[in-house]
């Protein structure tokens, strides 16, 4: 897998995502994107949700607050990004799972093309984050966007988040470190 091109992709296609969303809604403060919903059963991968919200949706009711719970947010799916990234999935399932004949294989494979697959998508995070505050994806989206993995049903899920977001973005978001600290 030409993983360079995979982010590469992946980036175009958020990116596109995101500022269709903005154009649709200009009256709305987009202050977050999210990669949630990682498939893999050792015989397919499908590709991630990219999910969106903006401060208007965020509910902090009963001391719960849905700032970073990607499937409660207003965009929980951006359809068609993931839609133009179905067939990077065909291909990984084909390079990294079609050959493997045995349930050992399949968990060897599986364990592989996850970790490959978690490197990546938290490095199109990182680009996209940068592209939307550096190159103006679009000037609707405010300057301290970021876009993140968000993935609770996984032990690794701080891990996942930090690796998504860059130190020093990090920083900039003050509600994502309180979110991080509650879940370290």
């Amino acid at each position: 897998m030409d993983w360079n091109a995979f982010e590469a992709a992946w980036h175009e296609q958020g990116c596109r995502a995101l500022a269709t969303l903005a154009t649709a809604h200009p009256d709305e403060r987009v202050y977050a994107a999210a990669f949630h919903l990682f498939y893999g059963d050792g015989v397919q991968i499908l590709p991630p949700a990219l999910a969106a919200n903006a401060e208007s949706a965020v509910d902090d009711a009963d001391g719960c607050s849905t700032r970073f719970a990607a499937p409660e947010w207003r965009w929980p799916v951006l359809d068609a990004a993931t839609e133009a990234m179905r067939p990077w999935y065909h291909r990984l399932t084909d390079e990294f799972l079609a050959a493997a004949r045995t349930d050992a294989e399949q968990l060897t494979a599986m364990a592989a093309l996850e970790a490959a697959h978690d490197t990546a998508m938290a490095a199109v995070c990182r680009a996209i984050t940068t592209s939307v505050r550096q190159d103006g994806v679009h000037p609707l989206l405010p300057p301290d966007f970021v876009v993140l993995v968000l993935e609770p049903q996984r032990d690794d899920q701080a891990g996942l988040l930090r690796a998504s977001v860059d130190p020093h973005i990090l920083a900039t978001v003050p509600a994502l470190t309180d979110f991080l600290a509650e879940i370290e």
